[in-house]
């Protein structure tokens, strides 16, 4: 069953970052909106999200938080 997760990416001061490039393991690339957001379906148990070719998350869909949030280089926040 697919899961759809909101992911936002922000600069040092937790503001949004447009522009950003976010992917799941195996899925098409996209970027961030005007204020930070970017939408992922993920479908199965695991996954790897990445955020501008950094591993932002790697773990069980099921652990995620309907919106996450990572910074630039891929921290979560």
């Amino acid at each position: 069953m697919a899961r759809v997760v909101k992911v936002c990416v922000v600069d040092s001061n937790g503001y949004g970052l447009s522009g950003q490039k976010v992917k799941s393991y195996g899925g098409s690339e996209f970027r961030t909106d005007s204020d930070g957001y970017v939408k992922l379906t993920l479908d199965g148990s695991r996954t790897t999200i990445y955020v501008n070719g950094h591993t932002a998350y790697d773990g069980y869909v099921a652990n995620l938080d309907p919106v996450e949030t990572f910074t630039k280089s891929g921290g979560r926040l």
